[in-house]
């Protein structure tokens, strides 16, 4: 997936877009937006740009297809706005959470300076597979030694049936780095394995 999201140019990899979307004819440039959590005021943004995004190319250079069927793709065609905005982002207040969660300035200083972080965001719980991945992408040609894993979960619900926060703290409890190696709780992947079919 990563790989997709490159500068032509010169090859460097990017992150999928974190967009600020609207449909709303009213907002234009030089308007300044509150952006809300669960009714706590997080940010201001003001506006400077705002356009019509090419939601096709966006899916396919970020997805590799733009096909519907890919739930991605569903997402920006179906439920983000119709336009796209940017603009300065002035933080004004960290959002309340039920489980611990660190800044980016805080998980930095936790990884070991000069070596490769191989960064893998998981939806859900571990599994054995996730396991794998992480474990021999460390011993992956281009990645030099000493690197570490660092494991970062999305949080919130990713099934109907289970709370995002049970969901968020269970894989929380499956997964502990330990120096240069990723050290997962077996037990608790293989029950998760058992657990959870569709993921």
């Amino acid at each position: 997936l990563s790989l997709l999201c490159t500068d032509a140019q010169n090859g460097l990899l990017f992150g999928l877009p974190i967009v600020l979307d609207t449909s709303s004819e009213d907002v234009q440039p030089g308007d300044k937006v509150l952006l809300k959590y669960q009714g706590t005021a997080i940010a201001a943004v003001t506006i400077d740009s705002k356009w019509t995004p090419n939601k096709p190319l966006e899916c396919l250079k970020c997805y590799g297809t733009s096909s519907l069927e890919h739930p991605a793709v569903q997402m920006v065609a179906m439920e983000r706005g119709k336009y796209y905005m940017g603009g300065k982002v002035q933080g004004l207040e960290l959002p309340s959470r039920v489980f611990p969660c660190a800044s980016p300035a805080e998980v930095r200083a936790t990884l070991p300076a000069n070596a490769d972080v191989l960064a893998f965001q998981c939806r859900n719980p571990i599994h054995r597979a996730h396991y794998e991945l992480f474990t021999r992408a460390l011993d992956a040609p281009n990645v030099q030694e000493g690197a570490v894993c660092l494991v970062h979960p999305t949080c919130g619900p990713t099934q109907v049936t289970r709370p995002g926060t049970a969901r968020t703290r269970s894989a929380g409890e499956r997964v502990r780095a330990a120096g240069t190696v990723l050290d997962l709780w077996l037990p608790a992947i293989q029950a998760a394995d058992s657990e959870e079919p569709d993921s």
